[in-house]
C-alpha cells in the first residue's frame, strides 16, 4: 500500500513537472504590423497599423491593447514548415482575444539560411490569417536576430525577433474588398518566457 501510494504522488508531481514545464515553454513576443492596403474598387488606401489590427480581429477598439506572438517551444534555428505560433492580444495582464487554431492563423517559415555562426537567420515567411473578419496571405523576406540564452530558466535557443517586408493580399470585412493586394512589414520583438 504504502509503495501504490509512494509511486501515486511520484505520478502526480511528474505530471505537474510536466504541465508547469509546458507552460512555461511557450515562448511570447511583441509584434507590430505596419501595412497598407490597396482598395482599388473603391479608389484608396487603408492604412493596418498594430492597433487598426487588433480592432479588425476583436471587432472594437481596444485601448491600450497590445498584439503578441505566442511560440508553443523554441524553434531550431533554420526550422522550415508551421512554427506552432499563434496570436494573443491583451490589455494589461488581461486576454482579451487569441486565434490560436492554425485554421485561422500560421506562420510558416519556407526556406532559411543561417548566418554568423547560427545567430542569424535570412528566411522566407508566410502569415495565414483567416479570423472570419479578416483574412490574409503575406509572405515575405525576415530577418532573424536568433537567440542563444537562457531566460528565467527557459532556453531561448532557436527563436528570436524578426523583421518581415511582406507583400500578399488582405480582406478586411466591412473596410476592404474581398481580397486587396497589401504590403509592409511585420516586426516581432525579442522573445521571453510566458504561458
Amino acid at each position: 500500500m504504502k509503495q501504490t501510494l509512494k509511486i501515486a504522488i511520484a505520478s502526480a508531481l511528474l505530471a505537474l513537472g510536466i504541465v508547469a514545464n509546458s507552460s512555461a515553454q511557450n515562448l511570447v513576443q511583441s509584434l507590430d504590423v505596419n501595412l497598407i492596403a490597396y482598395d482599388t474598387g473603391r479608389s484608396r488606401t487603408v492604412v493596418i497599423g498594430t492597433q487598426q489590427l487588433i480592432r479588425y480581429l476583436v471587432g472594437t477598439n481596444v485601448p491600450g491593447g497590445r498584439l503578441y506572438l505566442v511560440t508553443r517551444g523554441g524553434n531550431a534555428p533554420g526550422t522550415l514548415d508551421n512554427l506552432n505560433a499563434f496570436l494573443r492580444i491583451k490589455r494589461g495582464s488581461t486576454t482579451i482575444y487569441e486565434v490560436t487554431s492554425p485554421d485561422h492563423f500560421n506562420l510558416y517559415q519556407d526556406t532559411a539560411a543561417l548566418r554568423s555562426g547560427g545567430r542569424i537567420s535570412l528566411a522566407i515567411n508566410r502569415f495565414s490569417i483567416d479570423s472570419g473578419s479578416v483574412r490574409a496571405e503575406l509572405q515575405g523576406f525576415s530577418t532573424w536576430a536568433i537567440s542563444h540564452r537562457i531566460v528565467n530558466g527557459v532556453d531561448l535557443s532557436g527563436a528570436g525577433s524578426f523583421r518581415s517586408s511582406v507583400n500578399g493580399w488582405i480582406g478586411i470585412f466591412d473596410v476592404t474588398q474581398p481580397i486587396v493586394p497589401v504590403h509592409g512589414v511585420i516586426i516581432a520583438g525579442s522573445p521571453r518566457p510566458g504561458s
